[in-house]
């Protein structure tokens, strides 16, 4: 790579990186300073950059420029089309290069690529407990710093997101907002009201690149695949074989094998793991072995104290 002369690059008086043009680094600067000179004229959120604003928009207006040439479903930026497509091809040209695997998204193999490496990129400021995934770390920040979380009004869950409380709150007031506009049958999410759609128009949008067949759900479809490829992904854990089909297994675990699963016995309920039992089991027995600490409450699930105690401030 040539080396730039002096007067030709501008360099960031923050760190040490450098640009060739000064429009760079004054976009850059704004990572420093956290400023963000472009406003939506609509809501007042702030970007720090424009081509951001532009995407927001779409937001307000409805619009998706980009559409899929095989199922017509829009999208407001180029690369979320882009990613879409593959699931009509089926391709996955991203490749693990130590296990072969392969991947649709380049994020999906970047993240896959650290279970080898056994490196954990993402930090907690506060403890610095380090994890593989940036969920793990939200999922540990929110439940380390439970003030700064929603909390459902009507049960004890708690979520990171407002907008995922909004949605959970739908499950205890009935609310159905999404209603079909053929049969008036309403829906508490959009993505269940655009599967149902096509129940009445017919359309199957996802389609087996091998044979040509179509389906209504991406589900369908990958469940189709091993047909083609021969997979047999769902593998009992007694005597290792394997099935295509998780019902497969599961008939298979529990008809075929009843000898080799838990069975309860108080009644005739059988499980895969020990564990599984052990929580069924209290039900008839009514023991409560997790015991809250402050006000002596027990419960029979060791989840159903954890939120006891975050419902009643007794951590």
């Amino acid at each position: 790579m040539p080396v730039l002369s002096k007067a030709k690059y501008y360099k960031c008086p923050y760190c040490s990186k450098v640009f060739p043009f000064k429009s760079k680094l004054n976009q850059h600067i704004l990572v420093h300073t956290g400023e963000k000179p472009f406003q939506c004229s609509i809501c007042n959120q702030n970007f720090q950059r424009k081509s951001k604003l532009k995407r927001h928009i779409f937001v307000h207006t409805g619009e998706r420029p980009f559409q899929c040439s095989v199922c017509n479903k829009g999208f407001t930026h180029k690369y979320y089309l882009n990613r879409h497509l593959l699931d009509h091809t089926g391709e996955k040209p991203f490749k693990c290069s130590i296990c072969n695997k392969n991947f649709k998204c380049k994020s999906n193999l970047d993240r896959h690529i650290l279970v080898h490496t056994g490196e954990k990129p993402f930090k907690c400021s506060v403890c610095h407990k380090n994890f593989q995934r940036k969920e793990g770390l939200k999922y540990h920040q929110l439940m380390s710093n439970l003030s700064k979380c929603y909390k459902c009004p009507h049960c004890s869950k708690f979520f990171s997101r407002k907008s995922n409380l909004d949605q959970h709150i739908l499950v205890h007031t009935g609310e159905r907002p999404f209603k079909c506009s053929i049969c008036n049958k309403s829906f508490q999410r959009k993505s269940k009201l655009d599967r149902h759609i096509r129940v009445h128009t017919g359309e199957k949008p996802f389609k087996c690149s091998v044979c040509n067949q179509n389906y209504t759900r991406k589900s369908k479809l990958n469940r189709h695949i091993f047909v083609h490829t021969g997979e047999k992904p769902f593998q009992c854990f007694i005597c290792n074989q394997s099935f295509q089909r998780k019902e497969g297994l599961k008939y298979h675990q529990v008809v075929k094998k009843v000898k080799t699963t838990y069975k309860c016995p108080y009644c005739t309920k059988t499980f895969p793991f020990k564990s599984t039992l052990d929580i069924h089991i209290r039900s008839h027995t009514g023991e409560k072995p997790f015991q809250c600490d402050k006000c002596h409450q027990s419960f029979k699930r060791k989840d159903s104290l954890f939120y006891h105690k975050v419902k009643n401030k007794h951590l």
